[in-house]
């Protein structure tokens, strides 16, 4: 039996002294992770327009961290930091396709190999083609499902979508690149339900409805919200982007009360911590005076300050944190409460201790964004700053913004006096600048070198359709 200050230490350990009949076992691992969304347009994290009475509730009954940040604006990077505790120099996936790395190692530990390896059944529930196997990202899961055929219902998802008003109007829950929350929930579901029950389980499921307006909620649910599909705005224009963004958030808060409740009925619950996250933000109208772009893939705040909730049974509710922390922290933090060892040193560090309310060593966040390696980056689009290889590193307060190409075009703010990242600091604090920029002369980051296949190139066709070329 562990000790009462082991049990501190690693708050989330309690769940061996709840009194259910699973108390004796491991607990199951729910993550969640949210496509495209802003930290910022959650109930729980404050915006009055939103409609997310369940991740709201999920915040309640845990803890809310309120400084959480991603390693990288787009998705298959981002997510492989989620899945490994490393930051992107690290695990080596850099990029869609080019000489930076597009694929994760097998040689780069994951998660759910290591949960595997303890006994778990894993399974992999996603959304989008930028999780598919071609990123290396389903490694260690007994099942993986992006839920992305060829054809449906007599449907040729081969051929692109003529207009993207034709999309709106398609009252479906996946094209050939994406799905519906809706349809990766109920594959996850019934994973879930017709699993081995010796064993505990891991499941990762992730929706992608937030991140554009090419494949809608029903049209049902748009009405409810006071939008008519057959007026879909254009997808560049911010303003209506907007409208259809709390829409779409709306509409997998929606989803995942389906996967609570299903927790609740199988009365796994109190044997269940949940991990909900994002990979990314969205560029939208707030706070982007200076750095104006409509969708994401850039390293300014609104692209990576992302929601954290960690909920499981006898942890403290409605808990707020509001150290600098990072999703490279969520690995080591599952870890650590199970009592496994990883296979190898990561780059984040348990949050334990924090939960626990205990101090803990400051932190440093890392996120990058290689825009002149990407075959697929809208380079001549991107506002003309953002137009290089970009590495940033912030302590909580000043945030560095390092230019790898073009270093006197380097940024520096003050995230205290200046959230919205509105004025350059570089010039005027050297000194903060030089410090911040060692971390990445020490940790290797500025020598980009590829450790994943960069051989074979990506469905070019999917990743414009999705919008990562700036179409």
């Amino acid at each position: 039996m562990k000790t009462s200050s082991q049990l501190m230490l690693s708050s989330l350990l309690l769940l061996a002294s709840a009194c259910s009949p699973a108390a004796n076992e491991k607990p199951n691992i729910l993550l969640i992770t949210l496509d495209t969304t802003r930290a910022d347009r959650l109930g729980c994290y404050g915006w009055e327009g939103a409609e997310t009475p369940n991740i709201d509730g999920l915040a309640s009954r845990g803890t809310r961290f309120d400084f959480a940040l991603a390693t990288a604006g787009i998705t298959p990077m981002s997510h492989a930091s989620i899945l490994t505790g490393l930051n992107p120099y690290t695990h080596g996936l850099r990029v869609f396709h080019g000489p930076a790395g597009n694929k994760l190692a097998p040689e780069i530990a994951t998660l759910p190999e290591r949960l595997s390896a303890a006994g778990y059944q894993t399974g992999g529930f996603v959304s989008a083609y930028p999780l598919s196997p071609f990123y290396g990202l389903g490694q260690g899961f007994d099942t993986y499902s992006t839920g992305i055929e060829d054809t449906i219902a007599g449907i040729d998802l081969t051929q692109p979508v003529r207009s993207l008003q034709e999309n709106v109007l398609l009252d479906r829950d996946r094209s050939r690149v994406q799905r519906r929350a809706d349809a990766t929930t109920s594959e996850a579901l019934d994973w879930l339900a017709e699993r081995d029950n010796s064993s505990p389980w891991f499941t990762w499921v992730h929706f992608f409805d937030a991140h554009d307006i090419s494949l809608v909620p029903p049209k049902s649910w748009g009405e409810k919200h006071g939008l008519k599909y057959d007026e879909a705005p254009h997808q560049r224009d911010l303003t209506g982007r907007e409208s259809y963004y709390d829409m779409e958030i709306a509409w997998m808060d929606l989803q995942l009360g389906k996967l609570f409740d299903w927790l609740d009925e199988s009365g796994q619950r109190e044997n269940t911590i949940v991990v909900l996250t994002a990979d990314h933000g969205q560029g939208l109208t707030k706070g982007q005076r200076l750095h104006s772009w409509p969708r994401h893939r850039l390293i300014y705040q609104w692209s990576i300050h992302v929601p954290l909730i960690i909920a499981g049974p006898e942890l403290p509710a409605a808990q707020t944190i509001n150290a600098l922390v990072r999703t490279i922290d969520i690995a080591p933090t599952l870890l650590e409460v199970l009592n496994i060892a990883p296979d190898a040193p990561m780059d984040g560090a348990s949050l334990a201790r924090l939960m626990a309310g205990q101090s803990d060593e400051p932190r440093l966040a890392y996120a990058d964004a290689l825009n002149t390696q990407d075959t697929f980056s809208p380079l001549e689009r991107l506002p003309k700053i953002c137009r290089d290889d970009l590495l940033a590193v912030t302590d909580g307060r000043y945030k560095l913004i390092h230019h790898l190409k073009e270093p006197s075009q380097s940024e520096l703010f003050d995230l205290q006096a200046d959230p919205d990242e509105q004025v350059n600091l570089y010039a005027s604090e050297p000194e903060v600048a030089a410090r911040l920029h060692d971390f990445l002369r020490k940790e290797g980051a500025l020598t980009i070198s590829a450790k994943g296949d960069t051989g074979q190139a990506p469905d070019g066709d999917a990743l414009r359709g999705l919008g990562y070329t700036g179409d």
